[in-house]
């Protein structure tokens, strides 16, 4: 190899051109060291130098079986580089250059020199050789399609996931120029020029027959700064795109878990409560009307919670962010009521507000308006506010034009609207429109399940406020369980509420109870109408005692649990004065 750097020095240096015949080129080739075999384009030895027949000599078949090494590691015919081989249980580096005549590679010269280093030498090159494989070893498991190239652009290495992606065999392409399989890569010429010539870093996605491909270019320098290659890495990336949809559909399942439960905690005091069957059929509708955006209907008698059922369909719709406004129809006087709800414009009547005023639907614009009590509109009232109902607009008193408003409406009554309609004092038109969803809310002594569960979070609450740590006693909850709550949820709370502050001790026992009923209705308990002797008046008052206890309970054993007497005594005095359980419904 010196001596050809040697010759070509001196070829440079002389005027005229050497004509060199075969012997001169076997002379030369003859007295370098190191062994020269050439190779056609088929990759078949068409010479070799008197080395590389010494070594035939000495190991018989040595050249051929380098050859077949060399080309089950890279195109022999087509790339340049230097490569270390084991032949006939020896190391040899062979060097690759071409073979060319007028610009055309007609193959390859092999310069091998016989690996003769110490064993320390030795062992340093397979730690080397260790690691090198390892590296192999690594880039060929890799998932990403991998591609090097030197700094001309040609293509030194490849690894599997390259050759699958593209369909290509390394052997074919390495040595090759990058130009050759640009059409079949689809690897944007921008980007390769950009970091080959000015050693940008570089990235870019693609369609690749179905799929998007992104090429990452990164130059690698030496200690200089000098690029000495340029690594490809191609990545498929259409999974990404499924695996990113599953990810937003899960964190949105997420953001709605964490809604809900910020919901419920934020609003866990108004919250409805209910173990009955008849409230989980109403929680469950509240579930799905927060969804959409009908008009929903609510009913039940007063205190039932019909506006806590408005707050949680309104916390728990998509407009919970938009305005709510609330409307007791039945405190509007009827000749303000267009002007409250509709708004009306400057100087529209006397004592109108100088810049006008927005009416409710305008103020809930995008948002939830709730018509309470909205059996107590007239049916003049009636009549505008379903024209508003049906065409989505209001018109403020005095304005020319309407205003379109985006509002949903939840409406609540104490009355029977479809008895009004037959009656005629309410619209079968605007009965309908509001009949969309319809939720009912039993009346607390049709769901005695619930009631237990409210007074105990009625407690909390109190506690809480009034910094008490009361506690409802078993036989307390039973003799709430047989009361008829004709006020409902709002009597049971008033209840709870008087017995945390009136009660002394931390126990609320039924006598606390009990007695809290006979200052409501102390009238109704004992009357003396006229004087008697002290045993019959105090028959009568032991009598009227046992009644109002017995109308309240369905067993003597409870009447005993309350009262704090033997059951055997209360039978016998029931059967006494001859009194019956559970008289009053």
């Amino acid at each position: 190899m010196h001596v050809f750097c040697y010759c070509r020095r001196c070829m440079a240096m002389t005027t005229r051109p050497l004509a060199l015949t075969r012997e001169d080129f076997m002379a030369i080739t003859d007295a370098v060291y190191c062994i020269l075999i050439l190779v056609n384009e088929k990759g078949t030895p068409v010479y070799w130098n008197g080395a590389a027949c010494d070594l035939e000599r000495r190991l018989p078949g040595s050249c051929r079986e380098i050859i077949k090494k060399l080309g089950e590691t890279v195109d022999v015919v087509h790339c340049e580089g230097r490569y270390v081989v084991t032949a006939a249980s020896r190391d040899f580096i062979c060097h690759i250059r071409p073979w060319q005549i007028k610009q055309h590679r007609r193959g390859s010269i092999l310069i091998v020199h016989e690996s003769c280093v110490s064993s320390c030498a030795v062992q340093e090159l397979n730690v080397v050789r260790d690691v090198v494989e390892e590296i192999d070893a690594v880039l060929e498991a890799g998932p990403t399609g991998l591609l090097v190239l030197d700094s001309r652009g040609m293509i030194k290495r490849v690894n599997h996931r390259f050759e699958s992606l593209y369909g290509l065999d390394r052997k074919t392409i390495l040595g090759k120029s990058i130009k050759m399989i640009m059409k079949e890569t689809q690897i944007p010429q921008e980007l390769l020029d950009k970091a080959l010539h000015q050693q940008e870093h570089g990235i870019s996605l693609v369609e690749y027959k179905g799929r998007k491909l992104v090429y990452t270019a990164t130059p690698g320098l030496d200690r200089n700064h000098q690029m000495r290659c340029l690594v490809v890495d191609i990545q498929d990336v259409s999974a990404w795109k499924i695996l990113w949809e599953k990810f937003k559909e899960q964190r949105k399942h997420m953001n709605e878990f964490i809604r809900k439960v910020a919901v419920l905690s934020s609003h866990s005091e108004d919250m409805v409560i209910g173990r009955s069957q008849a409230m989980q059929k109403v929680m469950h509708l509240i579930e799905v009307v927060s969804d959409v955006d009908s008009t929903v209907l609510i009913t039940g008698e007063s205190g039932t919670g019909k506006e806590v059922v408005v707050n949680e369909i309104y916390h728990r719709s998509r407009r919970r962010d938009k305005p709510f406004l609330k409307i007791n129809c039945g405190a509007i006087p009827e000749e303000l009521f267009e002007s409250e709800l509709f708004g009306y414009e400057s100087g529209a009547f006397t004592g109108a507000r100088r810049q006008g005023k927005a009416g409710f639907f305008e103020l809930a614009d995008q948002g939830v308006l709730l018509l309470d009590e909205i059996g107590e509109l007239s049916l003049a009232a009636q009549a505008k506010l379903l024209r508003v109902i049906q065409n989505q607009e209001v018109q403020r008193i005095g304005a020319a034009r309407s205003i379109h408003v985006d509002v949903r409406l939840i409406a609540a009554t104490n009355r029977n609207l479809w008895d009004m309609v037959q009656q005629g004092t309410f619209r079968s038109d605007l009965y309908y429109r509001l009949h969309v969803i319809h939720i009912h809310i039993p009346p607390l002594r049709e769901r005695r399940e619930d009631i237990i569960p409210l007074a105990t979070q009625f407690l909390h609450t109190f506690n809480a406020k009034y910094e008490k740590h009361k506690v409802l006693t078993p036989a307390l909850c039973r003799l709430l369980m047989v009361q008829d709550w004709p006020g409902n949820i709002r009597e049971l709370e008033n209840a709870i509420e008087t017995l945390v502050i009136l009660t002394e001790g931390d126990d609320l026992q039924p006598e606390d109870f009990i007695s809290q009923i006979q200052m409501e209705e102390s009238e109704a308990i004992v009357t003396i109408r006229r004087l008697a002797p002290w045993n019959q008046t105090m028959a009568e008052v032991e009598r009227k005692i046992l009644q109002m206890t017995a109308d309240q309970c369905h067993s003597t054993r409870a009447m005993a649990d309350i009262l704090h007497i033997d059951q055997s005594t209360i039978s016998r005095k029931m059967q006494k004065y001859g009194l019956s359980l559970g008289r009053k419904k």
